[in-house]
């Protein structure tokens, strides 16, 4: 006795998935174009902001001879 394989329910199952699949992708695909903008816009303030001033490193502290009799 074959097997009786309901081509509808494997067509309908493909249909779903694809709109599933097809719904992520798009929403993946928003998300990546907003935070894109943000960095964006991120960068261009940080452009615009005057450099910081690194502080000039001090030298090692002087030692300390402690005698001890």
């Amino acid at each position: 006795m074959p097997r009786r394989v309901d081509k509808e329910k494997l067509a309908r199952a493909d249909r779903e998935a694809r709109l599933v699949l097809d719904a992520e992708r798009h929403a993946r695909d928003a998300k990546t174009t907003r935070l894109r903008e943000q960095r964006l816009q991120q960068e261009a303030l940080a452009d615009k902001a005057p450099p910081a001033r690194r502080r000039e490193p001090t030298g090692k502290p002087a030692r300390r001879v402690i005698e001890v009799d």
